[in-house]
């Protein structure tokens, strides 16, 4: 569903962020992308999600060429970046078309999924870090993505917060099962969150290897042959940026 055809990006200044990509993501298929700072991560997503345009190749989703943002596509980011001046409710409808009761229905069941259909009328203000980025979580599956793109997306919480929302992701992905592409420094939530992680250099960014991740979907955590996994993708990210060692 989502296709990268020997995908180059070089911007203005000279700098070529990304070279050769070829990838392809199946429906219903999660894909982690780890790689060190720098080697174009965060440029493959805005790529994906039509926020910008390669220099050379193509990128397609359901065939299609992606030249601006698609609909199909959702986007979350690091940060949660609500609008400090909307409510919860407003900050998930926004965007949305439709009659105004039909957007109603749509956020009210987009709220209760994510676990936070009492507090549609609070602002970003009054809002914990973890619910902050439930109600952008929201906001992505309230347009009906079949591909969401995952930037960072739960870096800035603590631990215990981090795997709340890994594990919530993963019974939304249950679910609706959409196809999920995410950027992540964490080794440990690649292999929660992905079947399949891809390994990237950097200067310029390039896929270097991929690794399936065969462990059961239920506490991957706890799981035989998550320690040596992880081990595996630590070797592997220093042999990608010796610089990073």
């Amino acid at each position: 569903m989502l296709q990268f055809e020997s995908v180059s990006k070089t911007y203005r200044n000279g700098f070529t962020a990304l070279e050769a990509i070829s990838l392809h993501i199946h429906e219903g298929e999660r894909v982690a992308i780890v790689g060190s700072s720098g080697c174009g991560k965060s440029t493959l997503l805005r790529l994906a999600a039509g926020l910008t345009l390669p220099s050379t190749g193509r990128v397609k989703v359901y065939g299609t060429p992606v030249t601006r943002p698609e609909p199909r596509v959702g986007f979350l980011f690091q940060e949660p970046r609500l609008m400090p001046w909307l409510s919860v409710v407003d900050n998930v409808a926004f965007g949305l078309r439709g009659p105004a009761r039909q957007r109603r229905d749509i956020v009210r069941a987009a709220l209760l999924r994510v676990g936070l259909s009492g507090c549609g009328d609070y602002y970003p203000k009054q809002l914990s870090g973890g619910m902050a980025q439930r109600v952008a979580i929201a906001r992505a599956l309230a347009s009906a993505p079949r591909l969401i793109l995952l930037d960072e997306p739960f870096s800035a919480l603590d631990a215990i917060r981090r795997a709340e929302l890994q594990d919530h992701f993963l019974q939304l992905w249950e679910s609706d099962q959409l196809s999920t592409l995410i950027v992540t420094h964490d080794v440990e939530e690649a292999i929660v969150l992905a079947d399949r992680i891809l390994v990237m250099q950097p200067h310029p960014g390039r896929i270097i290897e991929e690794v399936r991740v065969d462990l059961p979907l239920d506490d991957r955590r706890e799981a035989p042959g998550f320690e040596s996994l992880k081990k595996q993708l630590i070797h592997s990210l220093r042999q990608a940026d010796p610089k990073a060692r």
